[in-house]
């Protein structure tokens, strides 16, 4: 009689405030940092290709999913919002925009992205959205 081998995971989910809290700082970057770099053509154009949501297919809904998308979110702010650092901060920021793709939020973005000096980030780069 051949035996089946059943696979069983236990995780932890995220909490609603985890959730919420992922929700807030994605419209505080819409809100605060983005109209610093984007027109609002531009950025009305990011919400509706999904820039900044949960994709589906690609988000679990796990705790580890939850903290490393909060965290993310919350050095692309900081690094964002603080030009003129006093290191180089390029890597650190595309790696917190590959975690973001990787654990289902959609962020099409670079530093490179975010580096002619405000208002026209899209402008003579190529076309994110």
């Amino acid at each position: 009689m051949a035996r089946k081998v059943i696979d069983v995971r236990i995780v932890n989910a995220a909490t609603d405030g985890q959730e919420s809290a992922i929700k807030e700082l994605s419209s505080e970057l819409f809100e605060n940092v983005f109209p610093l770099y984007f027109s609002e053509l531009e950025i009305e154009r990011f919400k509706k290709r999904g820039v900044l949501s949960l994709q589906n297919q690609l988000y679990q809904g796990t705790l580890k999913e939850a903290f490393q998308i909060m965290a993310c979110l919350q050095t692309v702010h900081i690094i964002l919002s603080k030009q003129g650092a006093a290191y180089d901060v390029q890597a650190l920021f595309n790696k917190n925009c590959a975690l973001l793709n990787e654990c289902g939020m959609l962020f099409p973005f670079t530093y490179d992205d975010f580096q002619t000096g405000g208002r026209s980030a899209a402008y003579g780069h190529r076309k994110l959205i």
